[in-house]
This record gives C-alpha cells, sequence and structure tokens, in this order.
C-alpha cells in the first residue's frame, strides 16, 4: 500500500533571529489564493504579501510574534530571510523545489511550425 503520509514534511520548525516558529499544512486554494495589488499604490504591499503568506502557514498563536519580530529595527528579520522563509515553506508544502525557470538561448528558436516554413 502506498501511504501519501510520507510526503508530508518533517521539519516543522524554522528560526529567524531569535525566534523559533512552527508551521502548519495549508489547504492548495490558500497557496493559490495569494494576489498583489498592481496598481502601484503602496510601495511595502509586496512585503505586506509576503508577510500574510508566511503567517498563512503559522498558527494563529503564533502571529504576534511574527509581526513584533517583523516590526523590529534592531536586528530586523532582512529581505533574504523573508524570501528564504517563504520559499522554504512552499517547497515544504508542496514537496517539490522551488527552482527558477531555465534560462532560454538568444534569439528565435525554431518551433515545428518555423521547420516547415523552411
Amino acid at each position: 500500500m502506498k501511504d501519501f503520509n510520507d510526503l508530508l514534511a518533517k521539519d516543522r520548525e524554522f528560526r529567524v533571529q531569535d525566534q523559533t516558529f512552527t508551521w502548519r499544512d495549508v489547504r492548495p486554494e490558500v497557496l493559490s489564493s495569494f494576489e498583489i495589488d498592481t496598481n502601484g499604490n503602496d510601495p511595502n504591499a509586496v512585503w505586506e504579501l509576503m508577510d500574510r503568506q508566511i503567517l498563512l502557514f503559522l498558527p494563529e498563536d503564533e502571529h504576534e510574534r511574527w509581526t513584533e519580530l517583523r516590526a523590529r529595527d534592531k536586528e530586523p528579520v532582512t529581505i533574504g530571510q523573508i524570501n528564504a522563509v517563504l520559499t522554504w515553506l512552499m517547497e515544504e508544502q508542496t514537496g517539490r523545489p522551488t527552482e527558477p525557470p531555465s534560462p532560454s538561448a538568444p534569439g528565435r528558436g525554431k518551433t515545428a511550425a518555423s521547420s516547415k516554413a523552411a
């Protein structure tokens, strides 16, 4: 019998600065509901979105600690840490690494249609 529970992440804790957090699984619909204000009204919208995304994974009793950690000026959470935490949570949740797309070759590539035309 195939046990799909083996796909669940084992590592449920992460540390940022001096705080340790646990995370929980979320429904796939939660992951696809991420939106950003593309009107350009708020220059900090991306950071607020990323915080909301991270908070989705944390139990409610840890939300205040994350928010306080993000608000502090002394030993702040860096951009690199925020990106790494969110990427790691997504990878752990989905069971797949989030890799950037492979670069494509410069110039126009040949397609089946362009090969037939030649």
